[in-house]
C-alpha cells in the first residue's frame, strides 16, 4: 500500500495544473465577457448515464468514457461533454425562446497516452440555443474574437471550417477512407482514392486541392466559383457571408476540417497556437442535436481548453526567454 502514497493514477498525471493564478485570471476574464453578453452560468452534474451519450451517437465512443455501476445497477459515466447535458437542460426547462448558457468545469475522456493528451479537460465555454443562421454564428464568433485576446498568447490562428461541406464531400466520394485522408491531409492518398474511384471533373479538381486547402477568404471564393454541387456551394456561401458580417476578419478557412463531434451541422471553428499540439478552442453549429429530444431548435457553441492554453503559454515563455 505504501507504494501508492506518493503516486496519482496515470489517468490524472497530465492534468496537474500548478499555475492556478493564470488559470483563474483567464477564467475571470472569460466569465466577465460571457456574463456581459447575457450568458447564464450553470453547474452541471459530474455523472451522466452512459446511454445518454451512446444512444445519440454524438462522436464519443463508449470505450472513452470512465464508467461505473450505480446503486440501481445502471451504467453511469463521468461527464464526457458539456453540450449534450446543456441541450437536455434546455429541453427539460421547457424553454422555447433563445437561451444563453456558459460553463466552467471538467470533462473526462480516455485518451491514448502516446498522443500526448490528457484524460481530464478543464473547459470554459458557451452554448447559444435557439438562435440559428448567420446571426447566431456572428454572435458566437464575436465572443470568441473578443475573449481570445485575454488568453495571453501572442501567436494565435482562428480557423473556420464547415461540417456541411465535409459531410457532402463524404456523400459524393462515398468511401470511408476520405475522413482519414482529410485528417492527415495526405495528397498522395487522395490521388490514389481519386484514381480508384475514377473521379473526374470539378470534383477531382476540388479533392486534389482540399488536403492543402487552408487559406483566406479569396480561397473560399475561388473554390465556390468552381464547384457545381449546390450543397457544397451553399456551404461556402455561408462561410463568405459570415466573413463579410464580421468586423474582425483576422481568420483563416480550412476545407479539410473534420468535425470533432458528429453533431456538428454547419460552420465549425478551431483556435490554434504554434505551441500546442491540440486546438485551444473548438466549437460549431449543431442544429440537429435537439432532434434527439424531439425538438427542432438551432444551436451553436464553443469551448476553451485551459490545459492546452496553459501549456502553450509555458512553451511560449520558454521560447522567448
Amino acid at each position: 500500500m505504501e507504494e501508492f502514497q506518493y503516486l496519482i493514477p496515470e489517468e490524472s498525471s497530465d492534468a496537474i495544473i500548478t499555475n492556478v493564478a493564470s488559470l483563474r485570471e483567464m477564467e475571470g476574464h472569460l466569465r466577465e465577457i460571457f456574463t456581459k453578453a447575457k450568458y447564464q452560468e450553470v453547474l452541471l452534474p459530474s455523472f451522466e448515464y452512459v446511454d445518454l451519450y451512446y444512444n445519440m451517437d454524438i462522436g464519443i465512443d463508449e470505450e472513452k468514457m470512465f464508467q461505473f455501476i450505480n446503486h440501481e445497477g445502471k451504467r453511469i459515466a463521468l461527464r464526457a461533454d458539456f453540450t449534450l447535458p446543456l441541450a437536455r437542460l434546455y429541453v427539460t426547462s421547457n424553454k422555447n425562446e433563445v437561451q444563453r448558457y456558459c460553463y466552467f468545469g471538467k470533462v473526462y475522456r480516455k485518451e491514448k497516452k502516446h498522443k500526448g493528451r490528457t484524460n481530464e479537460f478543464y473547459q470554459g465555454g458557451i452554448e447559444l440555443i435557439g438562435k440559428g443562421g448567420l446571426t447566431g454564428e456572428k454572435e458566437c464568433m464575436e465572443i470568441i474574437q473578443q475573449s481570445i485576446s485575454y488568453l495571453g498568447l501572442k501567436s494565435l490562428k482562428l480557423v473556420i471550417g464547415s461540417a456541411k461541406f465535409y459531410k457532402r464531400i463524404c456523400q459524393l466520394v462515398d468511401d470511408p477512407l476520405i475522413t482519414k485522408i482529410l485528417k492527415v491531409r495526405s495528397f498522395s492518398m487522395m490521388k490514389e482514392l481519386i484514381e480508384r474511384k475514377q473521379i473526374d471533373g470539378y470534383l477531382k479538381e476540388l479533392l486534389m486541392m482540399i488536403p492543402q486547402g487552408i487559406g483566406d477568404i479569396q480561397m473560399i471564393k475561388n473554390v465556390s466559383s468552381k464547384v457545381e454541387d449546390e450543397v457544397l456551394k451553399q456551404s461556402l456561401v455561408e462561410l463568405e457571408l459570415l466573413y463579410e458580417n464580421l468586423e474582425n476578419q483576422d481568420l483563416y478557412f480550412d476545407l479539410a476540417m473534420v468535425p470533432s463531434m458528429k453533431y456538428y451541422t454547419g460552420m465549425m471553428m478551431k483556435g490554434y497556437s504554434p505551441y500546442s499540439a491540440q486546438p485551444i478552442v473548438t466549437g460549431g453549429r449543431y442544429d440537429h442535436l435537439m432532434h434527439h429530444f424531439h425538438k427542432n431548435v438551432p444551436a451553436i457553441g464553443f469551448s476553451y481548453d485551459f490545459h492546452h492554453i496553459l501549456h502553450a503559454l509555458e512553451m511560449e515563455e520558454e521560447t522567448h526567454d
